[in-house]
């Protein structure tokens, strides 16, 4: 099994205590080739015309490195009539602790709008029926690279539960060399919540479920991850893409995870796929279920993913594949003994 090994009382990094961050939004709109003037080492929120949409987002240059991290937020909260909840929404912008490199926190703009509903707002970043924010957030992520001075081709992507789906649907449209960090991503449509889907569509996307089934008939990899990963791959993009799964998180190992292990050949309790590209690690963590990895797991799962996108791309039969994965399990159960 690739099982995580977490870290241990003083091991354990000091990480911020909430992984998202609610702000308000700046006060005038940039545009997207205009002059943004980000300052160095300091977390500046921003709002970009990216085109079709206009984005908030938070730049964190306290790090510098040769990369950048950009994180998705998961699903909002519901309830009505609150003022925080059509303010920005950032995952993880002050994690420099833990990304050591610069972060671009991109709040979900679809996300930013009452819903008229208790339900959580999961809009997956995808836009609306008539116009995908996808394009659009790639072409600000490679502005955000050059301002800052990281090159294209040192991205890394992170979210978990529906900004894991997020940062996979996002990063899996890059031309250039991309790593995905999905922690306990939604993998299959057909698994989410309708209600949640149905009231999405309604008030976040503009339409109603027949332009939705029209669009994961004729579109799906614009809310099917699965389908953009391996139509992305297919495209030749460089991506790969390291999922962290919870044993103890019921509802995507039984309904989500099998997907993904399934369609890239990847030994149920954890591997990489043959072709190199996908990567799964299991940890067992009963008291987080769902959503972000715990902070004893956070160094390890980073640390993994960094080694899993630096090393050279690694191409095996299904047979052997599988059995290094056997081999590397018995490996790590030698070292502990």
């Amino acid at each position: 099994m690739f099982e995580l090994v977490p870290d241990e009382g003083s091991a354990i990094p000091f990480f911020p205590d909430n992984n998202a961050e609610i702000t308000r939004e700046a006060a005038q709109v940039v545009e997207l080739n205009g002059s943004w003037g980000v300052p160095e080492k300091a977390i500046t929120v921003m709002r970009v015309k990216t085109g079709h949409f206009t984005v908030n987002i938070s730049i964190n240059t306290v790090r510098k490195a040769n990369r950048m991290v950009v994180t998705f937020q998961g699903a909002r909260g519901g309830g009505k009539d609150s003022t925080n909840s059509t303010r920005p929404m950032f995952a993880r912008r002050n994690w420099e602790s833990l990304f050591e490199a610069p972060i671009l926190a991109i709040s979900d703009p679809l996300t930013e709008v009452e819903w008229n509903s208790n339900v959580p707002r999961a809009a997956f970043y995808a836009g609306t029926f008539a116009n995908d924010l996808v394009p659009e957030l790639n072409a600000l992520i490679d502005v955000v690279c050059d301002k800052i001075g990281v090159p294209r081709d040192g991205v890394l992507m992170y979210g978990s539960s529906a900004g894991g789906t997020s940062a996979i649907l996002v990063g899996s449209h890059r031309r250039t060399k991309t790593g995905i960090v999905a922690v306990c991503p939604f993998l299959r449509p057909d698994k989410y919540r309708e209600q949640v889907v149905a009231i999405g569509v309604r008030e976040a996307m503009g339409g109603d479920m027949e332009q939705y089934e029209a669009m994961m008939r004729d579109e799906p990899w614009r809310m099917n991850p699965l389908v953009a990963l391996k139509d992305g791959l297919q495209a030749g993009n460089d991506v790969r893409l390291i999922v962290g799964q919870n044993l103890k998180d019921k509802s995507t190992i039984n309904r989500h995870f099998p997907g993904l292990w399934r369609r890239w050949d990847i030994d149920p309790e954890g591997g990489v796929s043959p072709d190199g590209r996908v990567m799964t690690v299991m940890y067992n963590s009963p008291e987080a279920g769902h959503g972000h990895e715990p902070p004893e797991y956070s160094r390890p799962l980073w640390k993994q993913a960094l080694e899993f996108f630096d090393a050279p791309l690694v191409q095996r039969s299904k047979k052997a594949a599988k059995a290094g994965g056997k081999k590397k399990a018995d490996d790590d159960g030698d070292d502990d003994e």
